[in-house]
């Protein structure tokens, strides 16, 4: 609600940058999950700082040949001054990063009665401190750090690939406009209720998770007994990563799968998805180890999406013409 207010008050409609507001709305909801506020879009310069400075780490990561040599010959960190290279400046930047986080709990922990109701995260775990020894203040942080760096980022991208391929493909979103209004109207919020109410919508999302996958590749795994894979043998202890973009976008099952085509997902009878297809759609990878946040992001994706559509169109600025190319 806070973001499409946002929206409506910004005086000129005909070049709107969708970046910041998407990156508050997103960040807006895991803060509220984590520590229990909301950052106004007019007041929310520690949100950006963050921000900025956690691109600015990925940047250093994604630039730094030495941290690829140290995770493949992982020994190297052993190495004086080669540690530094490798690990040493991005868990410096960590720390910093990490300051926004503790400031945040700090902030939800400082009135709070851990024999009050908790109503966010930091309050929960507080109050199951008192009776596991094995949960303390180092740990409550260190989770929070991972929800929140792990659920802001790749939310927010993957809503900004929905606005580009939507304002790309306009039949494609008038499609899903007609859908919401039919079924919801423009009055009322859309919750996520109303999923059963929008099957195109929801193909929607799962396609746009398939075509833009912002997160290529699993983390890493350690193999725990030896084994073979089509005559590859796999010794035991040796690192692997599942490629998930090649599994979405290789898989026979996926027609055409460089064309951006939600309908693929819609069954036989207009109004129910094709099962077959969303247990091959793993944008949050699969079995023990899959993304915590998964219940948290589809149901982001969903709101965000569906919301947004409901109220505005999206379209290319005047003059302008949409490359999905790299």
């Amino acid at each position: 609600v806070d973001f499409l207010h946002h929206l409506e008050t910004i005086p000129d409609k005909s070049n709107v940058d969708l970046r910041w507001p998407i990156q508050v709305m997103v960040s807006n909801v895991i803060n509220d999950v984590l520590f229990g506020f909301r950052f106004p879009y007019d007041d929310c310069q520690p949100l950006m700082d963050y921000v900025l400075r956690f691109n600015e780490m990925m940047n250093n990561v994604m630039e730094n040949k030495w941290l690829a040599l140290g995770m493949a010959l992982p020994f190297l960190r052993h190495v004086p001054y080669l540690n530094w290279y490798i690990v040493g400046r991005a868990r410096q930047k960590m720390i910093e990063l990490n300051q926004y986080i503790v400031d945040n709990v700090e902030r939800a922990l400082k009135d709070y009665n851990v024999e009050d109701e908790p109503t966010c995260f930091a309050h929960a775990y507080k109050q199951r401190m008192q009776d596991n020894k094995g949960l303390d203040d180092v740990n409550l942080m260190s989770t929070c750090a991972d929800f929140f760096l792990a659920g802001q980022e790749t939310t927010t991208t993957t809503l900004r690939w929905a606005m580009l391929l939507l304002a790309k493909h306009s039949e494609i979103q008038e499609k899903l406009r007609r859908e919401i209004r039919s079924a919801i109207g423009t009055e009322r919020t859309i919750t996520r209720a109303d999923q059963a109410s929008l099957p195109f919508a929801r193909a929607c999302v799962l396609e746009l998770q398939r075509f833009a996958n912002i997160v290529g590749t699993n983390v890493q795994r350690l193999s725990t007994r030896d084994t073979e894979i089509r005559g590859h043998k796999i010794p035991k202890n040796t690192w692997v990563n599942g490629d998930i973009h090649y599994l979405m976008a290789n898989d026979p099952v996926f027609v055409d799968p460089q064309e951006f085509r939600p309908e693929r997902y819609i069954a036989e009878d207009g109004k129910s998805l094709r099962k077959d297809l969303i247990e091959r759609t793993l944008p949050f990878s699969i079995g023990k180890r899959m993304c915590a946040g998964e219940g948290l992001a589809r149901v982001e994706l969903f709101l965000g999406l569906t919301s947004t559509f409901q109220q505005f169109k999206i379209l290319p600025s005047p003059g302008n013409e949409i490359d999905l190319e790299p």
